[in-house]
């Protein structure tokens, strides 16, 4: 028996598992590309004045982790204040 053939399964195994990560860590890189630009479309159409805009901008360019859920968890302002169409 040849060294190739005693290592197929092993390198099947390995290759799936090497997808698997692919799969994992493209969707995780995704979901943050994604949540980046909602961000920064977010950021763009709120009312701020055009400093705070530039300042949650840079948060979230500069530090996307955080600066994405900063802005999403207290940027926004509040939706209760609106009045309703009811």
């Amino acid at each position: 028996m040849t060294a190739f053939a005693a290592s197929a399964p092993l390198a099947a195994a390995d290759l799936a598992q090497t997808f698997g990560g692919i799969a994992f860590w493209g969707t995780l890189l995704a979901i943050n590309v994604i949540l980046f630009g909602a961000a920064l479309v977010s950021i763009s159409r709120t009312q701020l004045s055009s400093r705070s805009r530039r300042r949650w901008i840079w948060l979230v360019v500069l530090a996307p982790g955080i600066g994405i859920i900063l802005w999403f968890a207290f940027g926004r302002p509040a939706t209760r204040n609106r009045p309703s169409n009811a």
